[in-house]
């Protein structure tokens, strides 16, 4: 019970002392790491210089305890690699689930340099210059490997103390989304290398270029595949724990501890590579098989295991590190600086010598040279660092260098963390990177304008509703008024281009509605799959507009519309191998998209003249919705089509999608009525699992039957109408059936028709100028009838399905095997001959 205790009171003064760090980081404007690891290391060195009981605890730390207390807490105290296992997982898969990989993406290529590259030539850098100079110091000699080893540690960056620091200060947002793709991925990278490169130390595989390369592609890519592997295996696991979020939660923990156990003891791989990749792909995809209410919570669980993991690591490894750096001498201590200038020095020749030759392969543009100096000075190294540093220090392969190399890995990284996180600010103030430009500092007073505005609105709105006296209202406009002086300069709207306004107002609305698609799917709206659709189209709305303005955007509009590439996997699915099920169910996803599309636009519509006319203008707000009112139109275009094609089914769905919304308005009365203590919480839970029986009964919307068979669309085509039953069957067992998307080609322009076309259901027509009036062809039609004919004619123009249509085509060869053997078919052809 005694060690018992002892653990507890320890564990309370440490989550104490995280605690009360967090008001001295604000009051002293440092991040937090700054200050828990400097609090580690004051206490770390008062307990070496004044303890009177010191005693060595796993070579890596003195506490002043009594003989007894000695032998039990240095026989069950936590090592390294114990620290490593319990510590990494949760941290790593926090930092993966709050990543945006949809804004990663955007600078794949500067978060790729950064991460892999920028590891590999630190670990390079800092190895051959420690090596060399070692060798020019007496007592200080390292073999190759032990230097390889201090780079490869001392290789990964760890910026949270890092985007803590930029956010506080209004750093440009795209250094942010550089940073945490870099955190993810430069863990995974360093300890992959480094664990190779000890592998070689114990002599378990030799150091070459080739046997290293592959070493480390085996623990990258097989890590890789079982972080996705295992997420997408937890991801089936959600929906059978009966919407419980504490349950969801306590699989995402088992989740990130088990594909970290299964990568680096069943497949020798690398675990932390494995729990990024879990995390990203729980982040992405595998969160919607969870409760539509439960992923909030779930992230609010994990941002608090994230803090505790990341304080309590770097809290503890820096009070046990003192002892290792005290153990130093001054010829070895001069090598601190040589890790230092090469790793910056490294970091200095990917940022400026290796990324502006791939910048342009990315979408995000090039990073100014103000910002690459803000990166380069914001490398700061952390809990990662200081846990394999330690771990080198119980390494035994490395013998009598392991001292060496762990207290170099310590010192450097608690350098960083003390020099460079704490002069984040100064430096980026100095760089002039903390202001904003002369246009956003005007769309800044422009929406500080129009929020006191709506402000005013409110408070007059409560006031006549409570009926205040006429002075206090008064009084609290004056106020307004004087706040809008003061935050808002004279002339704001001649100050403000038109352009810059409309791409500000167009980044809004897209986030505006990525959020209604959010809210949708918590509600239980929109099904898991509508709503990843829905909510990359408002990325990518996003990134268009970002990137080239209304034209970014309407391109991007325009592309939501067109089949995507899985639809027309399916498509050459059917049409290869006669598989409706993948293509009935795109179908019923694009429909139900374009349903939820439909009404999501239509808010956006009311929320462009009513919230976004105040903040950037009225003639930058009615222009974007006029956009959404021309994305509304083709999306009730795109739903009528469909709705000719399918009426049963887009009526039953419908009823289903209205059913759900009663349901979720009843929920969310039962809710307020719980909440205000109207109803008891035997009652709430009564009629909530009354809710979930119905729930239940339409969970499953109903499917799409595409009516495909040759033999029931045969009936459609006027053109065989005066066929028999033996006939028409005969003919059916030849005919072949073809869906075509709206803006599909039938026919190329040029090309000679090989086979006869009939129109089943839905419109055709040629691709011609504006001001010409094309041929269509609608229900009942027959096209390309010359194609039975010995040299059928070129097409001059295209002919392409104007919506979701359903053709039947017969080969010249099926053709004239009918009309040379039978005489009804014969008659079929002089008239068809003419047609064509």
């Amino acid at each position: 019970m005694e060690i018992v205790a002892f653990v507890l009171v320890a564990l309370c003064l440490m989550l104490g002392a995280i605690a009360f760090a967090v008001p001295v980081a604000t009051r002293l404007r440092l991040p937090l790491p700054v200050v828990v690891a400097t609090g580690g290391i004051l206490l770390g060195t008062a307990n070496v210089l004044f303890s009177p009981y010191a005693v060595e605890v796993t070579g890596a730390g003195l506490l002043p305890l009594d003989a007894y207390d000695q032998w039990l807490l240095s026989t069950l105290a936590l090592g390294p690699d114990t620290i490593l296992i319990v510590f990494l997982p949760p941290l790593l898969f926090e930092m993966a689930l709050a990543v945006n990989v949809r804004r990663m993406l955007e600078d794949w290529a500067t978060v790729l340099i950064l991460a892999v590259l920028a590891v590999a030539a630190a670990t390079a850098a800092v190895g051959l210059a420690v090596f060399a100079t070692a060798g020019a110091l007496e007592g200080a000699q390292l073999g190759i490997i032990a230097c390889l080893l201090l780079g490869a540690a001392v290789a990964t960056t760890d910026p949270a103390a890092v985007i803590t620091t930029f956010r506080g200060i209004g750093a440009p947002r795209r250094l942010i989304a550089v940073l945490e793709g870099e955190s993810l991925l430069n863990d995974a990278a360093a300890i992959a290398i480094f664990t190779t490169l000890l592998a070689a130390a114990a002599g378990e595989s030799a150091l070459e270029a080739g046997a290293v390369g592959t070493a480390f592609l085996h623990a990258f890519l097989v890590g890789a595949a079982t972080g996705f592997v295992g997420a997408l295996l937890a991801a089936r696991l959600y929906p059978v724990l009966g919407g419980s979020a504490l349950a969801e939660t306590s699989a995402t923990v088992m989740l990130a501890y088990g594909t970290y156990l299964a990568a680096e003891q069943g497949f020798g791989a690398s675990g932390v590579v494995a729990v990024v990749f879990a995390g990203l792909t729980t982040g992405t995809v595998g969160f919607v098989r969870m409760g539509p209410a439960n992923w909030a919570g779930v992230r609010q669980v994990w941002a608090q295991i994230g803090f505790w993991a990341n304080n309590l690591v770097l809290l503890l490894v820096a009070v046990i590190a003192p002892p290792i750096l005290f153990e130093l001498t001054p010829a070895e201590f001069a090598l601190l600086l040589v890790v230092y200038l090469a790793a910056l020095l490294a970091r200095a020749l990917i940022l400026f010598g290796v990324m502006p030759v791939i910048e342009g392969l990315g979408p995000g543009g090039a990073i100014e040279a103000r910002q690459k100096l803000l990166l380069l000075w914001g490398g700061v190294r952390g809990a990662v660092t200081l846990l394999l540093a330690l771990s080198l220090h119980d390494a035994g392969a490395l013998g009598e260098e392991a001292r060496l190399v762990a207290a170099l890995a310590a010192a450097y990284a608690l350098s960083t963390l003390i020099v460079n996180a704490s002069t984040l600010a100064p430096v980026t103030r100095a760089l002039g990177l903390h202001q904003l430009s002369d246009a956003d500092l005007a769309i800044r007073e422009r929406i500080i304008a129009g929020s006191i505005e709506r402000v005013r609105q409110v408070v007059k709105d409560l006031a006549r509703r409570r009926e205040f006296e006429p002075e206090a209202l008064a009084a609290v406009e004056k106020a307004l008024r004087a706040e809008r002086r003061e935050a808002v300069a004279p002339h704001m709207d001649a100050r403000v281009p038109f352009g810059d306004r409309l791409r500000l107002g167009l980044d809004i609305a897209a986030a505006q509605e990525a959020r209604l698609v959010r809210r949708g799917f918590e509600e239980g709206a929109i099904d898991p799959a509508v709503m990843l659709r829905l909510r990359l189209i408002a990325d990518r709305l996003a990134d268009g507009a970002r990137i080239a303005g209304r034209a970014g955007y309407e391109a991007e509009a325009k592309r939501a519309f067109e089949p995507s590439y899985l639809f027309r996997l399916a498509i050459r699915l059917h049409r290869w191998f006669g598989l409706e099920r993948p293509l009935a169910a795109r179908i019923e996803t694009r429909h139900t998209a374009l349903l939820e599309m439909d009404r999501v636009l239509r808010e956006l519509e009311i929320f462009c003249r009513e919230t976004l006319a105040p903040m950037i203008g009225a003639d930058a707000a009615e222009n974007i919705a006029e956009l959404m009112h021309a994305r509304l139109e083709r999306a009730d275009a795109e739903i009528e089509a469909t709705e000719r094609q399918y009426p049963i089914y887009c009526a039953a769905l419908e009823q289903v999608l209205l059913a759900r919304a009663a349901i979720r308005r009843e929920r969310q009365q039962f809710d307020r009525l719980s909440a205000d203590g109207i109803i008891g919480p035997e009652l709430h839970g009564n009629l909530v699992r009354g809710l979930d029986r119905r729930g239940r009964a339409i969970a499953r919307p109903p499917r799409l039957d595409l009516t495909l068979t040759a033999s029931a669309l045969l009936d459609r085509v006027s053109f065989f109408s005066s066929l028999d039953g033996p006939r028409r069957r005969k003919l059916a067992r030849r005919l072949r059936v073809r869906l075509l998307v709206p803006g599909s080609t039938i026919i190329a322009a040029g090309e000679r028709p090989t086979a006869a076309v009939f129109v089943a259901s839905g419109a055709l027509a040629e691709a011609v100028d504006a001001d010409q009036v094309p041929r269509l062809w609608a229900t009942g039609d027959a096209l390309a009838l010359d194609a039975i004919g010995p040299r059928p004619l070129r097409r001059e123009q295209a002919i392409r399905a104007l919506t979701f249509s359903k053709v039947l085509t017969l080969s010249r060869r099926d053709w004239r095997r009918f009309f040379a053997t039978d005489p009804v078919f014969a008659a079929y052809a002089a008239p068809a001959k003419r047609k064509g």
